[in-house]
């Protein structure tokens, strides 16, 4: 893994954070706050919650949902732009007249982690040629047990418009077992329940389809090492399969993690030096990138942040903020006076954790694909570290500290 400048080995562990906090294991939030910050996210970020999602729908509140044609041109893993052709057969797999005048939310449940697309269409569009490991058309991911609410399907009868927690976007149909509104929110709601928190956990089926859960995904017990996993059967409809987890549970936790410091930095730190991953993807292999990375962190502790930087920025509570002609040396000392230990720092596209100061530095954790240094350099980083936003000024390049346009509290 690279180490970046004025970071020592030492730093590159959450005990080293840790013990320069006074109490790590304070509650930042309890149940109440927790449930309360939850149902207000929403409402915040303009997507509703799925299950207050009306008995029906009209056409033009699901084409409201769809995305616009873009305005740029893209290209093809080899390179070539997108022909005319392209865009006219994303067109008409959107099947915008099958739309009925209204219709009803179809819910279910997630059976595999899966990809949720821009458009119904796993080809790989890109903003420039080279840029293979930047897909726009992947928004994100969603994993094993997460609800959705399909409303509308492809021409191809392949994809589904679906509304996910957070996001709307179109995932394969095979990955969603259907079931009741009902059914699927009490399953996203049972308890007991386990929490993955290692960055991929593992569990055991029966018939030999193991099943992987990426951090913070909350899936019910019915045992003491046994999990209740949603299933299709062969009409596709919802059944549920008991899988197997470690006894030791070294890779889940029975309920959520406690919601303190302590949580929250040691999740983090065990995605350190994973490789990046644009939308949860790279080249079809699973991955995070710097927002999935903070909202899969809260997530193990019950906290539900939206999956996009820009969102996660609106719902905290405002610490600082950084005007443009703001010099670097004024940035760390807001950055030291106002901000503290697992806030998140936030400029446009991107989001960091703050760990701390040392001698006069601020220290972050985060997801970076590239480094750019001071002296106008950049270093390919591609996978979770901690960066120091080191004062030092670039005329060639902003660098992260110089970026900044403001940090907030997830209270």
């Amino acid at each position: 893994m690279i180490r970046l400048p004025h970071v020592t080995p030492e730093m590159l562990e959450a005990a080293y954070w840790l013990a320069r906090l006074n109490n790590p294991d304070v509650p930042l939030l309890d149940a109440a706050e927790i449930a309360a910050f939850n149902t207000r996210v929403p409402e915040v970020i303009g997507i509703p919650d799925l299950f207050d999602l009306p008995e029906t729908l009209t056409a033009d509140e699901i084409r409201a949902v769809m995305p616009s044609p873009p305005e740029r041109q893209y290209y093809d893993v080899s390179g070539r732009p997108f022909a005319p052709t392209v865009w006219d057969a994303l067109q008409k797999n959107l099947a915008l007249d099958a739309i009925p005048a209204t219709a009803a939310p179809r819910f279910g449940l997630v059976t595999r982690r899966t990809p949720v697309r821009t458009y119904p269409t796993a080809i790989t569009a890109l903003e420039a040629p080279d840029d293979l490991p930047f897909d726009q058309f992947q928004e994100t991911t969603v994993d094993v047990g997460w609800p959705v609410a399909v409303l509308h399907t492809s021409a191809d009868g392949l994809w589904g418009l679906a509304l996910t927690p957070h996001y709307w976007g179109w995932l394969r149909l095979d990955a969603v077992a259907s079931g009741t509104r009902q059914a699927v929110q009490a399953y996203v709601q049972a308890e007991p329940f386990a929490v993955a928190t290692a960055p991929w956990a593992g569990v055991a089926m029966p018939d030999g389809e193991h099943v992987t859960a990426q951090m913070g995904t909350r899936l019910p017990l019915t045992g003491q090492n046994r999990l209740q996993v949603p299933r299709r059967d062969e009409s596709g409809q919802l059944i549920f399969a008991e899988g197997y987890i470690p006894a030791d549970l070294a890779e889940w936790h029975h309920g959520y993690l406690p919601s303190t410091l302590r949580s929250i930095l040691t999740q983090a730190f065990a995605l350190l030096g994973e490789p990046y991953g644009w939308g949860g993807m790279r080249l079809a292999r699973p991955g995070r990138d710097c927002s999935r990375l903070v909202r899969d962190v809260w997530a193990t502790i019950g906290i539900l942040l939206p999956r996009n930087s820009s969102q996660q920025g609106k719902v905290g509570d405002l610490a600082a903020t950084f005007a443009p002609g703001d010099s670097p040396a004024a940035r760390v000392e807001i950055l030291g006076e106002h901000v503290p230990p697992g806030a998140l720092l936030l400029m446009p596209g991107h989001v960091m954790i703050m760990l701390g100061m040392v001698a006069g530095i601020p220290y972050v954790i985060h997801d970076l694909w590239r480094c750019r240094h001071p002296d106008g350099s950049t270093e390919m980083v591609g996978a979770v570290t901690v960066s120091a936003l080191s004062p030092e000024g670039s005329a060639a390049r902003r660098t992260l500290l110089e970026r900044l346009t403001h940090a907030c509290i997830i209270r």
